[in-house]
């Protein structure tokens, strides 16, 4: 029997109505072929078009906050770039099927560098181009219409955008790549880069996820709270969800995942929210989730004091546990261990239905078992010299970045792993 840990949560009338995904989807009928594709000006990012993409949005499972429409509408008005190095264009492009039901839609822009002048890179890609703020960034579809989606947003794009140097495609999932790459013109060129997400599917109760858990998660669970029983240490949760609260959640979130940033004796994470147009737009997404009852800031306190975090993005029955932070003076506990297992208790309190590991393949993930989604980032490169040059350097700047920013940890720190 693990400690019991004094959960402070608001009352269940302050609490979004979990109501399960599945309940939503469209029937399959509804969508029928042909695909038609337009490209919209940048009115529609806000008008009508939002409550469509929403709805959409929440039909996708697993579900991720990547491919709703306000955080692409908030990555756009803070990411987007006008300056004379570099100029983005919107190029917004919805799909809808016969009865001009959405189907699909593509938060794409054209980039130009620079932006003037006759010797000019072109590019197209979805917005998210960012450093890991955006984990996936793609084609907003259901799974079953993701190919017939793509090859109407291909037409579309050669239609407006012909001189590209090359295309980002995003994120698709891996099982439908193969059959949307026939689609790509003769002699062009794809780089595809591989991208897994975990998910745990939420029995009824605590102790029935733990027990059907491997030996070493549960031994690893055991020994977070025999530590810190240990040296007479109560471990504490909050979960802050109201709007009020949310700023100095925010606040305590980017100081402790920039000091997580700075531990020299565990795993190595960049500091991602480093530039304030990052915090500003996560700070505004997180306070517009709060104000609609979505937001989950998970918090683990000893004495009173936040010494681990966590963000959640609720929808529906679905949570997305986003990046995390926590003060390095209490790694010896495998602080981030314990606030992910209360994490999970909440929401399996709550009666969701799926717990979203977020990103990436590394151990804190793969220890609980979960069921991973495959994707692939997949680029267009034309057949042409210029495209091809400019490509191939480009990936080359992007490998020394990835080997850079890589995780990297001392032998002393593998007992503390963090997410």
């Amino acid at each position: 029997m693990l400690p019991q840990v004094r959960a402070v949560v608001p009352s269940p009338t302050t609490e979004m109505q979990a109501t399960p995904a599945k309940e939503a989807r469209l029937p399959l009928y509804s969508a029928r072929l042909p695909f038609k594709a337009e490209r919209m000006n940048e009115s529609a990012l806000e008008g009508p078009l939002l409550a469509e993409w929403d709805a959409l949005h929440a039909r996708i499972l697993p579900n991720m906050p990547f491919t709703s429409a306000s955080w692409n509408t908030l990555w756009w008005k803070h990411r987007r770039a006008d300056r004379p190095l570099k100029r983005d264009e919107l190029c917004l492009i919805v799909v809808r099927d016969a009865l001009n039901a959405l189907i699909a839609v593509a938060p794409m822009m054209s980039t130009r560098r620079p932006s003037f002048g006759p010797l000019r890179l072109h590019t197209l890609r979805y917005f998210g181009a960012d450093p890991n703020v955006t984990e996936i960034r793609g084609l907003v579809c259901e799974p079953e219409n993701e190919v017939a989606a793509i090859e109407a947003v291909l037409k579309c794009v050669r239609r407006e955008m012909p001189a590209a140097d090359w295309i980002e495609w995003g994120t698709l999932r891996k099982e439908n790549w193969d059959e949307a790459s026939r689609n790509l013109p003769a002699g062009s060129r794809s780089s595809t880069r591989e991208i897994d997400a975990y998910t745990l599917e939420l029995p009824a109760t605590w102790e029935a996820l733990r027990s059907s858990r491997s030996r070493n998660i549960k031994e690893s669970i055991r020994r977070c709270y025999n530590s810190l029983k240990r040296d007479g240490l109560t471990p504490e949760l909050r979960v802050i969800t109201s709007p009020e609260e949310t700023p100095e959640a925010l606040a305590t979130f980017f100081r402790l995942h920039s000091m997580r940033s700075l531990a020299t004796n565990t795993v190595r994470h960049a500091d991602v929210f480093r530039n304030e147009s990052d915090r500003a737009f996560l700070s505004e997404y997180a306070l517009g989730l709060a104000q609609r009852g979505e937001l989950r800031v998970f918090q683990l306190l000893i004495s009173g004091t936040v010494i681990a975090t966590r963000l959640g993005f609720q929808c529906n029955d679905q949570i997305y546990l986003y990046y995390s932070g926590y003060d390095p003076t209490w790694s010896r506990y495998s602080v981030m261990t314990t606030l992910v297992v209360e994490a999970i208790k909440w929401a399996i309190d709550q009666r969701l239905a799926v717990l979203h590991l977020s990103t990436g393949t590394d151990v804190s993930k793969l220890r609980w078992g979960p069921t991973a989604t495959h994707y692939v980032a997949v680029t267009e490169v034309p057949l042409n010299w210029k495209a091809r040059l400019s490509f191939a350097t480009y990936q080359r700047a992007q490998r020394f970045m990835r080997w850079w920013e890589r995780p990297r940890s001392t032998p002393s720190a593998r007992r503390e792993v963090s997410t």
